[in-house]
């Protein structure tokens, strides 16, 4: 699950850890949007909350949404200024979400290449999220992970068109995470609670790295309001005990 560390949708780290615990999730996924800046966005002693999720057997991984103007080392900057907390809350597993003009996709292999010698250092296993159509910027990954070949994927079902489905799951052995939402295809990026949308689930079965809940967030889903605790418990049962999409 994503933990809900939002501005407008916060909740204590330790709340959220407990939750997580008693429902089943494995693992709650952190977002930084300002590098450098995740004791700030997770307000709380970082020390402190990598102690309560190492206590609950909880994992904590960690997004990076990068916004890349073009200027040089964008990437690795916001991987370096996050660091020390990444070490400090016991993460292994970090990746990147690129955002910005579609032109910087020509600087992005170079730049994630760079973060990937960085995190190999580290000891962290380190990917990058494609986008959906509509941002424009790495929109379909494959030319980037063949470019950096020690480069992970996290993929998001909810930010893939159909056509792009058995291309993405062909890469299954380099997924890291998996993003799991609903979206009304062959509209994209709706972030639904699982059965609000069409996306079939079934091929997640077969896939074995963390399904990382993700819903709630855009305007266009209702916000922040939808990843209430019963939306993710509910999503987390289909997962689950999936059901067949509504256009099957």
């Amino acid at each position: 699950m994503v933990g809900r560390f939002f501005p407008l949708n916060w909740r204590p780290p330790a709340d959220e850890i407990r939750f997580a615990q008693t429902h089943g999730f494995d693992v709650i996924q952190i977002r930084s949007d300002r590098a450098g800046a995740i004791e700030d966005d997770l307000r709380a002693d970082l020390d402190v909350v990598g102690a309560a999720f190492a206590a609950a057997a909880v994992e904590p991984t960690l997004e990076m949404l990068v916004r890349h103007e073009g200027e040089r080392r964008t990437i690795p900057l916001a991987f370096e200024a996050n660091l020390a907390a990444i070490r400090r809350l016991g993460v292994s597993r970090v990746h990147v979400h690129p955002v910005g003009r579609p032109e910087v996709e020509r600087l992005i292999p170079a730049e994630l290449a760079e973060a990937q010698e960085l995190a190999v250092d580290a000891g962290l296993v380190f990917g990058v999220e494609h986008n959906a159509p509509a941002q424009r910027l790495l929109v379909d990954p494959r030319a980037v992970l063949e470019a950096v070949p020690g480069l992970h994927l996290v993929w998001d079902v909810n930010h893939t068109v159909p056509e792009l489905v058995e291309p993405l799951l062909a890469l299954a052995p380099r997924f890291s995470l998996v993003h799991v939402s609903d979206t009304p295809l062959p509209e994209t990026n709706h972030h639904l609670p699982l059965g609000g949308g069409t996306v079939d689930f079934s091929p997640l079965a077969e896939l074995d790295v963390p399904l990382v809940l993700e819903i709630g967030g855009l305007p266009m889903s209702g916000g922040y309001g939808l990843d209430t605790d019963e939306a993710l418990v509910a999503s987390r049962a289909q997962l689950t005990n999936p059901v067949q999409p509504r256009n099957a």
